[in-house]
């Protein structure tokens, strides 16, 4: 007896993991989507029980997953790369706005005015013309801390 519905079920896991991978960009389950096209094929040309189909579909997406898996991540890995603002981690800068802890400011540095915030852990503000020293980026804005006079 052939069992046509299991062609359908099939169709249904394939375009449910696609969906999937879809939404998670993240290599999830894109095995499972190779998996099911076997199970279609399998389903449409053998007379093989379901039962059959499963733990083929099941031994061919996990061969899929172990034997391409680290190619793909190694592929497509995203290295940390470092962008121009890395270089003025460790600069000082004059600052243009007043900073607090709760309100940003701005500061130049080489021409470009930047938007400036206090690391988190801070009990003082920076007014407007001292002496700050950029100590890492947090999104589009500068980290600064003050500048005490023996660090000059």
């Amino acid at each position: 007896m052939i069992e046509t519905y299991m062609v359908w079920i099939w169709l249904a896991v394939f375009i449910i993991t696609l969906i999937v991978e879809a939404f998670t960009l993240d290599l999830v389950s894109i095995w499972f989507s190779l998996g099911s096209l076997v199970g279609i094929i399998l389903s449409l040309v053998t007379n093989i029980p379901y039962y059959y189909e499963i733990l083929i579909f099941t031994i061919i997406s996990l061969v899929f997953l172990i034997l391409t898996r680290p190619l793909v991540v190694k592929f497509f890995r995203n290295e940390n790369r470092a962008t121009n603002v890395d270089e003025f981690i460790g600069k000082d800068v004059i600052i243009i706005s007043d900073i607090t802890k709760f309100e940003p400011g701005t500061m130049k540095i080489n021409g470009i005015l930047y938007t400036a915030i206090l690391p988190e852990q801070v009990d003082y503000d920076l007014k407007k013309g001292e002496l700050a020293r950029i100590i890492a980026f947090k999104g589009n804005k500068a980290v600064v801390k003050k500048i005490n006079k023996e660090e000059n």
